[in-house]
């Protein structure tokens, strides 16, 4: 384009100048053109200075339009009522209702009641070694005292020699002594001996006991012999420890003695314990052994009480 025609369209997009009036009414031509031939240079001089310059357009922002409720019904539609429940429903989401509040109890009981039961398990733990700690400084205090009257008999003793009569006095009472230890050995030895045969003999009773237990039945269409529990009166402490002393067994607690409240048992192998023609039984159709055994005796009382189970034997 030539520079007139910019210079044109650059002052048309301003106020009206003489130039596009010259246009519209040719009469005053001759002026317009004086106008223009002053004016050119600092038109070229503005056109120079927008060349390179992209032409910018104008926006204006409008607010958006505020919507109306009856344009947002008529878009959305009327709301939806709702559903009334029927008795029968409300009825089952009261139960469902009611039913979670139990469970949710359940769940709280249930951890109180784990809470407690470890409570109990340390405290019964706590129990059973203030108990062992107890007895064994009762073996301290029996030996401390054995040895304190040793102490004091070897200090009359040496009170006595100071003088003839003392030492005569003294192997006097050494003779009595050592007779008195003789007659207590013997004694022991006696105890001891009887004691061994009332052992054996409660151990034979109890081992027929146990055999005579062992019935065969048919139970669901199969032959066995189930499991068993017996309970025996009387029973003294050494006849418990020869009964199970001679066997591969295991004890609660492990250190156990006649004070203790109750003394657990539990052996694999019965037959070390009440012989092996004891633990079996059966008849011809099938045979069976005492496969495991369990035993808790009461020293305070002197009871003892066995349980069992059996398997198949060849």
């Amino acid at each position: 384009s030539s520079p007139f025609a910019q210079a044109l369209a650059f002052d048309a997009c301003r106020a009206p100048s003489p130039l596009a009036t010259a246009l519209l009414q040719p009469v005053e031509l001759c002026s317009a053109i004086s106008w223009w031939t002053s004016t050119l240079p600092v038109l070229e001089m503005a056109d120079a200075a927008t060349v390179g310059q992209p032409n910018e357009e104008r926006s204006v922002d409008t607010p958006p339009a505020r919507k109306r409720p009856e344009d947002s019904e008529k878009a959305t539609g009327p709301a939806a009522k709702r559903r009334r429940l029927t008795p029968r429903e409300k009825g089952a989401q009261s139960l469902d209702e009611e039913a979670a509040r139990l469970a949710r109890e359940a769940a709280s009981l249930l951890v109180q009641a784990h809470a407690v039961q470890k409570e109990a398990t340390e405290a019964l733990q706590r129990a059973r070694f203030l108990q062992e700690t107890a007895a064994k400084l009762q073996v301290e205090a029996g030996k401390a005292k054995t040895v304190a009257e040793e102490a004091q008999s070897k200090a009359e003793r040496a009170q006595l020699e100071t003088t003839s009569e003392g030492r005569a006095h003294a192997k006097e009472q050494d003779k009595i002594a050592k007779k008195a230890a003789v007659e207590a050995a013997k004694f022991q030895k006696q105890t001891e001996k009887e004691e061994a045969a009332t052992s054996r003999t409660a151990i034979k009773v109890m081992g027929d006991a146990i055999k005579d237990s062992m019935r065969i039945a048919k139970i669901g269409g199969m032959w066995a012999v189930p499991p068993g529990n017996l309970s025996f009166k009387n029973v003294s402490f050494s006849t418990f420890q020869t009964l199970f002393g001679r066997g591969r067994c295991a004890y609660t607690p492990t250190n156990f003695c006649p004070s203790d409240p109750t003394i657990s048992v539990v052996t694999r192998d019965a037959g070390s314990v009440f012989g092996s023609t004891k633990i079996r039984g059966g008849s011809m159709y099938a045979t069976f052994v005492i496969s495991s055994m369990r035993a808790t005796y009461i020293p305070a009382q002197r009871h003892l009480s066995i349980a069992y189970d059996t398997d198949m034997g060849f």
